[in-house]
C-alpha cells in the first residue's frame, strides 16, 4: 500500500514536468519589441563597415561556419571535418561535412553555396578585406592578385554537403577553422547575388539569410521585423526543428522612433531591449547596463598619401602623444584604452589565451609628449595643417577629436575639425579625401593577423586590375605601403603551427605601431539595456547580442496585447 502510495505521488509530481515537454503547435514564442542603436541600409556582410553598430542586425540573420566560444571552436554549421594528406602529390586538405539546414526561403545549404561565397570575395574585382582570410587555400593569394583564375581555387564541393578545401601548407586546421568563423566569409548563393550585387541585401524580396533569425520586415526608417527562421537545421525528421533552436517567434525594432522615444517605451514596459546606449544613458543608469567585451575600436586612421603624414615618424608622433586613459574616460561607456592595434579579446597562442597579454603594451596608454616630439625632430617636421575628421552624431567622437586637437595644436600643428555624417564616414575612406579619420574598426576575426594583415597592399583586399597596362594601386584605405611589413606577413603565413604565428605576429605589430597607419584608442564594450522580464541573452565578441535563447515574462499575454496594438493601428492607418 505505501508503496503503490510513493508511486502515486512521484508520477503527481513529475506530471507538471512531462506536460512541459509537450510542444504546443500554436506555440511559437515570444514577440519580443525591441530598439537596435541604428538601421543600415544595406546588410550585404562582405561590405566595408566602419561602425560597430552594423552587426547587430546583420549577426542576427548571417552564421558562419563556425565561432570561437570561451576558447574553442564552435562548429555552427559543419558536422565534422577531418585533414587529409596526399602523399604522392604531397597536397594537404580538409574535408567538411556541412551541417543539414536551409535558407530564409527554404532553399537547401549546399557546399557550393561556400565555395562560391569564398570565390567572390577572393575576385579580383571585389573591394573586401575578409579575402586575406582565405589566403591558407591554394592558390587563394594568387586569384586575388589577378595571377590565377578564380576555377584554380582549392575549395571545391565534392557532394552536395561536403566541402574539400586544399591547403598551401600543413597548417594546424584550427588556424583555417577559426578564420572562417569571421562574417566576411558567411556561405551566399549565387542565384540571388549575381545581377544584383549592390541591391540584394537592401530589401526582404531578394536577400537570402542562413541565420537563425530571418528579415520579415526592412525598412530603414520604420522597423526591422525578424522571426525565427523554422528552416533553421530543420530536416525530415524534425517536425517542429526551430523550436530546438530558437525561442523568440519574433523580434521588432521600430527605428521609426527616436533613441529618446525608444527609451521612454522601454521605461514604459512598451519594449524589453534597448540597445542605443550613449555616454550620458550609460552614466545616468550604470546599475542597470549591461555590458560584454567586443573586438571593436574606436581607432584613427591617418592618410599615408598626404604630405605631412607620409613619414611614418610624424604618424608615430600623433599616436604617441595621445592619453588613451583619458581618451578611454572621454568615450566612457566602459571602454578600455588600448595598450596595441590588436584588442585584448583577440586569441594568442592558443584559442584560449589573450594575444594583448603575451604582446605586451605597445601604446604608452598615458600618452607620451617628450617622445612624440622627438620624433617630429627626426623627422624634421614642426608644423603643418591637418583636417581631423569624425561623426557628428556621437558626442564622444567630438569630444576625443577636441582633445586630439589641443594634444598636436600643441606639438606645433594645426587642427581644424571635420564634423560629418555618418555614411560620409565610408565615402570619404573610400575616396582617400581625409587627413586624419575616426572610424569603428572590428577585426574580422579573433586572430590577430585579420586585424593587421588588411594594411598591406597583397593583403588589403582591394579591386585588382587584370589588365598589365593598368596603372591601378591596391591598397588599403590608408595608402600604407612597407615592403618590410609585407615581408612580415609573408613569413607569418608560412608558418603552419600557431604558436609560429603568434611570435611573428608579435613582431608585427610591433613594426605596426612604428608605422602607424593607423592608431587604436579604446576598445568598446557592448552595452544594453534589458527589461528584469527578459532573460537568455548573451553577447557576440563581433558586438552583437544573442537572442537565440531569449525568453519573455507572461509572453503569450503579452504576445496577445502586441498583436491587438498592432492591428488597431493598421485599421488606424487605413482610415
Amino acid at each position: 500500500m505505501k508503496k503503490s502510495i510513493a508511486i502515486l505521488l512521484l508520477i503527481t509530481m513529475l506530471l507538471p514536468l512531462f506536460a512541459s515537454c509537450q510542444t504546443d503547435p500554436d506555440d511559437k514564442g515570444a514577440i519580443i519589441p525591441v530598439y537596435f542603436a541604428e538601421s543600415f541600409e544595406n546588410l550585404d556582410p562582405t561590405a566595408a563597415i566602419y561602425d560597430k553598430d552594423f552587426y547587430q542586425i546583420s549577426g542576427l540573420v548571417f552564421e558562419g561556419l563556425t565561432s570561437v566560444e570561451n576558447g574553442k571552436i564552435r562548429n555552427n554549421l559543419i558536422q565534422s571535418w577531418e585533414k587529409k594528406y596526399n602523399e604522392d602529390r604531397n597536397e594537404y586538405f580538409l574535408t567538411i561535412k556541412l551541417d543539414n539546414t536551409r535558407w530564409n526561403d527554404g532553399r537547401a545549404f549546399t557546399a557550393d553555396q561556400v565555395v562560391y561565397a569564398w570565390k567572390r570575395i577572393l575576385s579580383p574585382e571585389v573591394d573586401c578585406p575578409g579575402a586575406a582570410l582565405l589566403f591558407d587555400v591554394k592558390n587563394a593569394r594568387a586569384i586575388k592578385a589577378g595571377e590565377k583564375t578564380i576555377d584554380e581555387l582549392g575549395a571545391a564541393a565534392v557532394s552536395i554537403r561536403t566541402l574539400e578545401v586544399q591547403l598551401e601548407s600543413p597548417i594546424d586546421p584550427e588556424l583555417f577553422l577559426e578564420a572562417i568563423s569571421s562574417p566576411d566569409l558567411v556561405p551566399m548563393r549565387d542565384d540571388v547575388v549575381v545581377g544584383k550585387e549592390a541591391t540584394w541585401a537592401t530589401n526582404v524580396d531578394d536577400i537570402a539569410t542562413n541565420g537563425k533569425f530571418i528579415l520579415k520586415q526592412m525598412d530603414p526608417k520604420g522597423s526591422f521585423n525578424y522571426e525565427f527562421s523554422k528552416f533553421y537545421k530543420l530536416n525530415s525528421e524534425m517536425k517542429n526543428g526551430y523550436n530546438e533552436f530558437v525561442k523568440p517567434f519574433r523580434l521588432i525594432s521600430d527605428f521609426g522612433k527616436t533613441s529618446a522615444d525608444a527609451l521612454a517605451a522601454f521605461d514604459n514596459g512598451e519594449i524589453y531591449y534597448f540597445g542605443a546606449v550613449t555616454p550620458e544613458i550609460y552614466e545616468e543608469r550604470s546599475k542597470d547596463i549591461k555590458s560584454f567585451d567586443t573586438i571593436s575600436s574606436y581607432t584613427y586612421y591617418f592618410n599615408c598619401k598626404n604630405k605631412i603624414l607620409s613619414d611614418p615618424k610624424v604618424r608615430q608622433a600623433l599616436s604617441e602623444a595621445l592619453d588613451r586613459g583619458q581618451i578611454a574616460q572621454l568615450v566612457g561607456m566602459g571602454s578600455k584604452a588600448c595598450e596595441g592595434f590588436v584588442p585584448e579579446k583577440a586569441t594568442g597562442s592558443s584559442l584560449g589565451s589573450s594575444f594583448r597579454k603575451e604582446a605586451g603594451a605597445v601604446y604608452s596608454a598615458a600618452g607620451d609628449a617628450d617622445k612624440a616630439k622627438s620624433l617630429l625632430k627626426e623627422a624634421g617636421v614642426s608644423s603643418g595643417s591637418i583636417r581631423l575628421t569624425y561623426r557628428e552624431d556621437r558626442s564622444y567622437e567630438e569630444a576625443v577629436a577636441k582633445y586630439a586637437k589641443s594634444v598636436w595644436d600643441a606639438l606645433g600643428f594645426s587642427v581644424s575639425l571635420d564634423a560629418v555624417s555618418a555614411s560620409s564616414i565610408s565615402e570619404a575612406i573610400s575616396s582617400g579625401k581625409y587627413d586624419v579619420i575616426g572610424l569603428d574598426y572590428t577585426g574580422l576575426s579573433t586572430n590577430p593577423y585579420a586585424f593587421l594583415a588588411p594594411f598591406a597592399p597583397g593583403y588589403c583586399g582591394a579591386v585588382v586590375s587584370v589588365d598589365p597596362e593598368d596603372e591601378l594601386e591596391s591598397l588599403h584605405p590608408t595608402g600604407y605601403e612597407s615592403k618590410a611589413y609585407e615581408s612580415l606577413l609573408d613569413e607569418v603565413l608560412a608558418a603552419t603551427e600557431r604558436k609560429a604565428r603568434n611570435e611573428k605576429l608579435i613582431e608585427l605589430e610591433k613594426l605596426f605601431a612604428t608605422e602607424c597607419p593607423a592608431a587604436a584608442l579604446v576598445t568598446y564594450k557592448n552595452n544594453y539595456l534589458a527589461s528584469s522580464e527578459l532573460s537568455g541573452l548573451s553577447g557576440s565578441i563581433y558586438g552583437y547580442t544573442e537572442f537565440t535563447n531569449a525568453t519573455l515574462k507572461d509572453y503569450k499575454t503579452k504576445n496577445e496585447a502586441y498583436l491587438e496594438m498592432e492591428k488597431a493601428a493598421e485599421e488606424a492607418e487605413e482610415k
